[in-house]
C-alpha cells in the first residue's frame, strides 16, 4: 500500500522543522547574550556598509569579510543608553577573556588600534587625513559579521522582512523576504538602524577587544553619507587581520524579529 503525503502536509512539516531550528538557535543566542557581551543598540547610524553585500578586505593581505561601522551620535535620544551598553559589554569582554573588566584601558593606552570602540575623530581617510563625514563629535566602532566576518549578520528591513538566504520556510511562504540585490538600498551608508552586537577579547596578535555584528534592522531612513563619493579599500588604514577571530559566536544569530521593537 502506497502512502500519499499531501503537499499541505509537506509544507507543514517543513515549517515545523524551520520553527524548531529557529527556536534552538534562539536559545543558543540567548545563552550567549545573557553573559553581558551582547547588546542591542537603538537608533544608531551605519557607515561603510558595502561589504554587507559582498565581502571586502579590511587589510591588504587579509581575508575578505562582511563588515560595517556603527556610529553613536551624541544628538540621538538613545546615545547615552547605547554608550553605556557598549562600555558594559567591553568591560564584560575583558572580564571573560582576562578576568579584568578594565583590560580595555591598557589596550587603549598600549595599542589603540586593538580596541574597536573609539572617538569618531579617529576614523580618518588616510589619503588626506580628513575625518569621515558623520564621525566627528561622536563615538564609533567597526564590526565584522559572525564567524570572523565569513557570514553576514542577520539582516531585516523596516517591515521586518528578512534576507531570503537567511529566511525560514514560513517567512518565504509569507513573502517576508528581500533579495541580495536589495541589500545596499536597505542598508546604505548613513541609514538609521537597530543592531545587535557582541564584543569579545582576543589574544591573537596581541590583546584586543573587537566586535561581531549579529543582526541589523534598518529603519530605511536617514541622510546618505559620502554623497556618492567613490570609496575603496585603500581609503582605510590596514587592520591587524589576525586580531579577528570568530568572537563569542561561531554562527550568525538567528534572532527573532520581535527583538527589534520599534
Amino acid at each position: 500500500m502506497r502512502l500519499t503525503i499531501s503537499t499541505d502536509n509537506r509544507c507543514n512539516r517543513l515549517l515545523t522543522t524551520d520553527n524548531r531550528k529557529q527556536e534552538t538557535e534562539q536559545m543558543a543566542f540567548d545563552d550567549k547574550s545573557n553573559d553581558g557581551r551582547t547588546v542591542q543598540l537603538k537608533g544608531v547610524r551605519l557607515s561603510f556598509t558595502d561589504s554587507l553585500k559582498d565581502k571586502k578586505k579590511t587589510a591588504e593581505d587579509g581575508e575578505p569579510k562582511h563588515s560595517f561601522n556603527v556610529i553613536l551620535e551624541k544628538s540621538s535620544p538613545h546615545y547615552q543608553a547605547n554608550f553605556d551598553k557598549v562600555m558594559s559589554a567591553i568591560k564584560r569582554a575583558g572580564e571573560v577573556a582576562w578576568k579584568n573588566p578594565d583590560a580595555y584601558k591598557t589596550i587603549q593606552e598600549d595599542n589603540p588600534k586593538r580596541l574597536c570602540f573609539k572617538k569618531g575623530e579617529r576614523f580618518k581617510n588616510k589619503r588626506d587625513g580628513k575625518i569621515y563625514a558623520g564621525y566627528e563629535g561622536n563615538y564609533a566602532f567597526s564590526a565584522s559579521g559572525p564567524s570572523g566576518g565569513q557570514k553576514r549578520p542577520k539582516l531585516l528591513d523596516r517591515r521586518k522582512r528578512v534576507l531570503r538566504d537567511q529566511a525560514t520556510g514560513e517567512q518565504i511562504e509569507r513573502n517576508m523576504v528581500f533579495s541580495e540585490n536589495e541589500i545596499l538600498d536597505i542598508f546604505y551608508g548613513g541609514v538609521t538602524a537597530d543592531v545587535i552586537v557582541s564584543f569579545f577579547g582576543t589574544e591573537k596578535g596581541s590583546n584586543g577587544i573587537f566586535c561581531s555584528g549579529e543582526a541589523i534592522r534598518s529603519h530605511e531612513e536617514g541622510e546618505r553619507m559620502g554623497g556618492g563619493v567613490y570609496v575603496d579599500a585603500d581609503d582605510f588604514d590596514d587592520l591587524e587581520d589576525n586580531g579577528f577571530d570568530s568572537g563569542p559566536s561561531s554562527k550568525p544569530a538567528d534572532k527573532k524579529t520581535d527583538d527589534f521593537d520599534f
